[in-house]
């Protein structure tokens, strides 16, 4: 006979127990930190409030400042401040000079516990002292020291000021608490008064320059005197063969050259020069004339008026100068032009062997435009006046023949330093 072994189901409630011995385990690793992490905080807390103690029995309260923070820190996470801390808290804000985190940790230890002592410094407090907001721009300029017209004598006064001017001065804004009274940052001033009113005092950006008015830099009477040599062209053939009549031959002589004006300085290193004179030109006619006795020979010789509107560029004593030229007048010149001599170039048929029309006399009136330029290098003060040498030359044209020209002059024109109003 073989003996039958039973298996018995496991009942429910046994199921259950060893099911929950197999997490234990697990469930108790999971509630031990909480637990643990709080005996954390509460060890922390001890620890920091008996420091704190220790640390105000020696009046070393930036220290005990720094453990009040750290309190701070542990009553986010759960830990209750109690009326002594906030006291010890109370009195490091007061001794440097946060009378504005002072009085709110008074605040709270008062609702802790309502005590005669923590009401009395609310009090005091609030007789002493009023709200203000001082912001300053980060673009202003000016002084930031905050200054109290009258100082004030209580020690927990004078380090309250002393708190938020280095708050200001640090280029932070301060809202807070100062003893009542009148203050002044840089130009502003603002007056602090107990109660709940808030004093304000904005210090925005500097204010925007009121834009001058354009002045000159300088302005003054110019005048130049000089030697020029001047030559008139031969016409141009274009020009003969457009308009075919008798002509003068080329020619040059030299003469003065004479001229006023002003110039005005637009800046230190740019001016406007306008400029009228005389220009003139004396010559021998050509030497083949000249030499020969047969006729009497008249120089050559040629008169004008001119005016000149340039830019004058200054480099302190270099001055360039350059702009559009225009001349008028009138003159005389001996010697007909050699292709008026030869066929009909000019309209008349005159023989070679013609000496008569080699001395032939030209009176003419040109008016001519151009350009003209100069290079001044000053050498000497007059007063409020600059002399200098002056290369200058253009060419100027009547449309019929081209002038060029060149002079040496000494010049005189104003200074560039700026005027004295």
């Amino acid at each position: 006979m073989t003996a039958t072994r039973r298996v018995l189901p496991l009942t429910p409630p046994l199921t259950t127990l060893l099911v929950a011995l197999a997490f234990a385990p697990f469930a108790l690793q999971n509630m031990v930190p909480s637990a643990y992490a709080g005996e954390v905080e509460k060890a922390e807390h001890i620890r920091i409030s008996e420091e704190m103690r220790k640390l105000a029995s020696r009046n070393a309260w930036p220290a005990v400042e720094a453990s009040f923070k750290r309190l701070e820190e542990l009553e986010k996470k759960g830990e209750v401040i109690s009326y002594k801390e906030f006291m010890l808290g109370a009195e490091s804000g007061r001794a440097l000079g946060d009378m504005t985190s002072s009085r709110a940790r008074v605040e709270r230890a008062s609702k802790v516990d309502p005590t005669k002592e923590a009401l009395d410094w609310l009090s005091d407090v609030d007789r002493n002292f009023g709200k203000v907001e001082i912001s300053i721009d980060a673009k202003y300029e000016g002084a930031r020291t905050l200054v109290a017209t009258v100082p004030p004598f209580a020690p927990d006064q004078r380090a309250s000021i002393t708190y938020a001017a280095a708050v200001i001065e640090g280029g932070k804004p301060y809202t807070g608490l100062l003893p009542a009274g009148e203050y002044s940052v840089g130009e502003g001033k603002v007056t602090v008064a107990i109660g709940e009113s808030v004093a304000t005092l904005r210090m925005g950006p500097p204010a925007a320059a009121a834009k001058e008015p354009f002045k000159l830099a300088y302005v003054g009477p110019r005048a130049q005197v000089g030697v020029a040599f001047t030559a008139g062209s031969a016409v141009s053939d274009s020009s003969l063969a457009a308009e075919p009549s008798l002509q003068a031959g080329a020619f040059s002589g030299s003469g003065a050259r004479l001229g006023v004006g002003l110039e005005v300085g637009l800046s230190q290193n740019f001016g406007v020069i306008v400029e009228v004179g005389y220009h003139s030109l004396f010559g021998a006619p050509s030497q083949d004339l000249a030499e020969s006795a047969q006729f009497r020979v008249a120089d050559n010789n040629l008169h004008l008026g001119y005016g000149w509107l340039a830019g004058n560029l200054r480099f302190g004593n270099l001055w360039i100068a350059a702009g559009p030229i225009w001349s008028a007048g009138g003159g005389a010149v001996t010697g007909i032009d050699e292709r008026c001599l030869d066929g009909d170039k000019c309209g008349q048929d005159f023989a070679v062997a013609d000496e008569v029309a080699a001395y032939q006399r030209f009176d003419g009136n040109p008016k001519m435009g151009g350009a003209a330029a100069s290079l001044s290098y000053a050498l000497v003060d007059l007063g409020s006046l600059k002399g200098a040498l002056t290369l200058e030359g253009g060419i100027e044209t009547d449309m019929l023949r081209t002038y060029p020209w060149g002079q040496v002059a000494f010049t005189i024109a104003p200074s560039a330093s700026r005027r004295k109003e």
